[in-house]
């Protein structure tokens, strides 16, 4: 327990203190958007379902 950094003890950091987790997350943000991804097909929509005026499980599912 002796070879434990202060930092990982006190919360301290002396010297090179690095959040390599938060940098590795903010490099793979950036790519993710430098990078070109095609937009959805917007879905269709369905009139019949904004209709429906038959109880839930009408056609015999569990509600």
């Amino acid at each position: 327990m002796t070879n434990i950094p202060s930092r990982d003890i006190t919360g301290e950091c002396v010297g090179e203190c690095r959040d390599t987790v938060r940098e590795a997350d903010e490099r793979r943000q950036s790519e993710i958007n430098a990078s070109e991804v095609p937009d959805p097909e917007p879905t269709r929509s369905v009139d019949s379902a904004r209709s429906r005026n038959e109880a839930p499980g009408f056609l015999g599912g569990h509600v």
